[in-house]
């Protein structure tokens, strides 16, 4: 009879162990964190601006950064135009984003220019924005005083 006992309480143990193992893989998954990922937009924002009355053509390669947290993108700019020589010349490159997934849609200012002569690190902040997860479209346009030449362009799937 002991020895009965015994084996059921050792079939037991490895159950337990094994459904343990099992259950700490299958959570692990969910909290399993996904590494940040950045998308260049497909076609750049092209723009005229000037700088003191100096027009200048520039083309805006933006950014989209998914996967540091959850439902939140981040825009950038990959090669901010020069500083303008003050906040009256500042620039924006306005970013009108859909998710087709989720039908959530929105707009956002991401500085364009940098904030100080050379040499800094002047690069203007990213923009977070909740967009959910799904897939993005992104269109951009020349915001401040700058004139559009042609939108920028940017297709990524946000998690």
């Amino acid at each position: 009879m002991n020895d009965v006992i015994r084996r059921t309480a050792g079939v037991g143990v490895e159950l337990g162990v094994a459904t343990a193992l099992a259950g700490a893989l299958v959570l692990g998954q969910h909290t399993v964190a996904h590494a940040a990922q950045t998308t260049t937009f497909q076609l750049p924002l092209m723009k005229l601006t000037q700088t003191f009355g100096v027009p200048s053509h520039f083309n805006v390669y933006l950014t989209a950064t998914v996967g540091e947290r959850p439902g939140i993108t981040t825009f950038g700019v990959a090669n901010p135009s020069p500083f303008g020589g003050g906040s009256i010349f500042d620039s924006h490159a306005r970013i009108y984003w859909s998710n087709s997934t989720t039908g959530a849609s929105g707009v956002v200012d991401v500085a364009d220019r940098e904030t100080a002569p050379r040499p800094c690190d002047c690069a203007p902040a990213p923009v977070p924005v909740f967009t959910g997860a799904g897939d993005i479209v992104a269109l951009a346009q020349a915001g401040g005083f700058a004139i559009n030449i042609s939108a920028g362009l940017g297709t990524f799937t946000a998690v």
